[in-house]
């Protein structure tokens, strides 16, 4: 009778332990080492020409788009747009390594919720919630064409049209799509009161949004952005609609006490999303890039702060941390198996140690940020 409570003390105790975690992640990444060199031995990939790359892109339908929309014809352009989100999945690595990496977050969020059995409700709201938020990327699209068509919005280098464009534009239109793709939850969640549900559910609309929008960057870049990716643009989205949710939900709750709050917690994350992608694109602030990070880090230190706020200590059997640090290490391994099988071992060692500061930086963060945490500098 003892053996199940013996266990759970047992991963308690290990999950817990930075010795374990870190001997856990040098595991993992030596066996996708080993296996990435089976790979390249088995697919024996050869040298791609950037040419020879951009032949195997599926056929765009954009320019039939774009003409629709200066005919007017509004209904059509929708009704293209799903056709060319799937053309993306063609390409069968990409895809599998973007929601292979939106599984490793959503084990996260899961956890992170408390689910505890496969009738929770919480399970699959959640599962729904990235449906409607991969969905999102349909309104996105739509609006990316009106805004071209009807407000001028086009991407530019200069500096004011920039901010316009990444302010207005990427900022705005994310996010509002997501929230109304958001919408449909909130019945459930007002039903539930769980300010915890409305906050990790919201953030799996965000998480839903970036499997979606990263199937193309992982295959514009082979796969090489998928670390990259993992640790910002999944948990940005994640963190920015989730606390746009969570101030809708209170808001909804209480619309004299919290209407303003919502309000204005809409406005400055569609600032802090147009501004931390505009110092990335724009060339005369490329030098002030550590205002994206501060930007990050703002944004993902209030999620966890609201999170660590709301979610009751029940003594998980295992931690959130050695959950996060499972899926950065699984998801390492897998990447270099798909560079290696496709690129080679050199290749996969040299895209992968690149962005390994980077990288460090971003998973101390999380670490430092985690309701358990084990980092206190």
């Amino acid at each position: 009778m003892n053996r199940p409570i013996n266990r759970q003390h047992y991963l308690q105790a290990k999950t817990r332990d930075p010795a374990f975690l870190w001997r856990m992640v040098l595991w993992i990444i030596a066996a996708g080492v080993v296996l990435g060199y089976v790979a390249q031995f088995f697919w024996q990939p050869m040298p791609q020409t950037k040419e020879a790359i951009e032949s195997l892109a599926p056929k765009s339908g954009w320019d039939q788009i774009d003409r629709l929309a200066q005919q007017g014809q509004w209904w059509d352009v929708w009704m293209h747009i799903p056709a060319e989100m799937f053309a993306k999945y063609e390409h069968k690595g990409p895809a599998a390594l973007a929601l292979f990496a939106g599984c490793c977050w959503l084990v996260f969020l899961l956890q992170a919720l408390q689910v505890d059995r496969f009738r929770d409700w919480r399970l699959w709201a959640a599962l729904t919630a990235v449906a409607l938020g991969m969905l999102s990327i349909w309104p996105t699209l739509f609006f990316i064409v009106w805004q071209e068509a009807a407000w001028g919005l086009v991407e530019s280098d200069e500096l004011v049209p920039g901010l316009r464009y990444n302010i207005l534009g990427i900022g705005l239109r994310e996010e509002f799509a997501k929230l109304c793709c958001l919408l449909p939850l909130m019945p459930i969640l007002l039903r539930q009161r769980s300010e915890l549900a409305a906050l990790l559910l919201s953030a799996c609309v965000g998480l839903g949004f970036a499997i979606e929008e990263n199937v193309g960057y992982f295959w514009a870049s082979q796969g090489t952005a998928s670390m990259g990716r993992f640790l910002t643009a999944n948990p940005f989205h994640m963190t920015l609609t989730g606390l746009i949710g969570l101030a809708l939900y209170r808001a909804l709750r209480s619309p004299k006490d919290w209407g303003p709050h919502a309000l204005a917690t809409f406005g400055l994350m569609v600032f802090a999303h147009g501004l931390y992608d505009a110092v990335i694109s724009i060339p005369s602030l490329v030098e002030y890039s550590l205002v994206g990070t501060i930007i990050f880090a703002l944004v993902v230190y209030q999620f966890f702060h609201e999170l660590r706020t709301l979610r009751t200590s029940r003594g998980d059997s295992i931690s959130l941390s050695a959950n996060f640090l499972c899926g950065v290490s699984l998801l390492t391994a897998a990447t270099f198996i798909y560079l290696s099988a496709t690129l080679g071992c050199g290749i996969a060692f040299d895209s992968l140690a690149s962005g390994v500061i980077g990288l460090a930086v971003m998973v101390y963060l999380f670490l430092r940020e985690m309701p358990e945490t084990m980092v206190r500098v």
